[in-house]
């Protein structure tokens, strides 16, 4: 048997334990035991390249400080980083098959079905602001990036995954929020005092007067212009009612928040052709009084854009509580608009989103062209 066989089954072994630095020499002969030598030798190499890549990857993978999933194009976790081992406390094998919503259960099934539809509307990769969880229930904000990964023919292979932990960053971004906000309230609330307690009784002194000059005049022209400036003072002290109520409702600092989207349901009720349904499966708790402001505020700021903008004839509002979260669900009937045009991010909606974010909340907003507006606010109670 030729020797150089021997040293080709050897050669293969060696590759098979993944030494790929040795090759064998071509003899004088050039035949074809030398031609499959010369195959081997290719193979020797083709293989060492492919290593270095996959270990040059594998370094990247590993040291980077982001979490990195790779999922397949259901959502399943294919591998995962070793950041994601040491901030998540998840290892491979807990992980591996598992779907990425599982990590994201906010509205479970829903969220990877969002990135993909993003992908696949976006010519890059997409950001996004979320939250993860850990395997000891550990709740942390992430700015989530992904984009297909593709083979060599650039065919859409699998997806990755990386998720920043935001929690210092949202830290320091929550306090001034937090600033603002606060200062913005306070500010409201001393107006709508001031309009109460100031204007207002000045308004009802002066229609008092007008009405006890009225009832000594015989003049009818004289009367009818009392009765008239009477009735335009009415009009004016129901009007500042109305901004006061709006400025500060009395009935949320003093009942609470479900009390107080009753009153602002039924007062928009009156003169519109608009029905609102409130579902609440118990009694809501009395929350600290900041966040009940700003649900208030997501709540009233959604009623305002649906009269105004999607011609609604429908209104739900949805109040989901547990010992972690509370959860407020909005939905109206209305024409909708596209989510993603630049019209769509006013400062109404960006307004929403700060007041969510500085209780380390989340809000997914869903809404197409004729086929109305849902937004899904969903805020911790723990972090509070």
């Amino acid at each position: 048997m030729d020797e150089r066989f021997n040293k080709i089954n050897r050669l293969l072994s060696n590759y098979s334990l993944g030494k790929f630095d040795k090759r064998l020499a071509i003899s004088r002969r050039l035949d074809e035991v030398d031609a499959f030598i010369a195959g081997v030798n290719m193979l020797g190499e083709e293989l060492k390249s492919i290593t270095i890549s996959r270990n040059y990857f594998t370094n990247i993978f590993n040291t980077v400080s982001d979490m990195v999933f790779i999922l397949d194009k259901k959502g399943m976790v294919e591998n995962i980083n070793k950041a994601v081992s040491e901030q998540l406390e998840y290892d491979l094998e807990s992980v591996k098959g598992r779907a990425f919503d599982d990590l994201h259960p906010v509205e479970k099934g829903t969220f990877f079905k969002d990135i993909l539809r993003e992908l696949k509307m976006e010519t890059g990769p997409v950001a996004k602001e979320s939250f993860i969880f850990s395997a000891s229930g550990k709740r942390i904000p992430v700015q989530l990036t992904a984009a297909y990964l593709l083979d060599e023919g650039g065919n859409k292979k699998a997806i990755l995954l990386s998720a920043k932990d935001m929690t210092l960053q949202l830290k320091t971004e929550n306090l001034i929020i937090r600033a603002i906000i606060d200062t913005q309230e306070k500010e409201r609330r001393r107006l709508a005092l001031d309009l109460h307690d100031s204007l207002g009784q000045q308004l009802s002194a002066i229609k008092f007067f007008i009405s006890s000059l009225g009832e000594t005049l015989n003049n009818r022209v004289e009367k009818e212009i009392l009765e008239k400036s009477s009735d335009a003072l009415s009009g004016i002290l129901t009007d500042m009612r109305d901004i006061c109520f709006n400025l500060m409702p009395n009935t949320l600092e003093e009942f609470g928040l479900l009390d107080a989207v009753q009153e602002l349901c039924n007062k928009t009720r009156y003169g519109k052709k608009i029905e609102f349904e409130i579902f609440h499966l118990e009694e809501l708790p009395r929350m600290l009084k900041k966040l009940e402001i700003d649900i208030y505020r997501v709540i009233q700021e959604f009623i305002n854009n649906s009269m105004k903008h999607s011609d609604a004839s429908k209104i739900s509002i949805i109040f989901k509580y547990d010992e972690r979260n509370i959860q407020i669900i909005l939905s109206d009937n209305g024409q909708g608009f596209d989510h993603s045009a630049r019209s769509s991010k006013g400062m109404g909606l960006q307004n929403v989103q700060s007041r969510v974010k500085s209780h380390k909340g989340e809000i997914q907003i869903r809404s197409e062209r004729g086929k109305g507006t849902r937004y899904t606010v969903v805020i911790p109670l723990e972090e509070q």
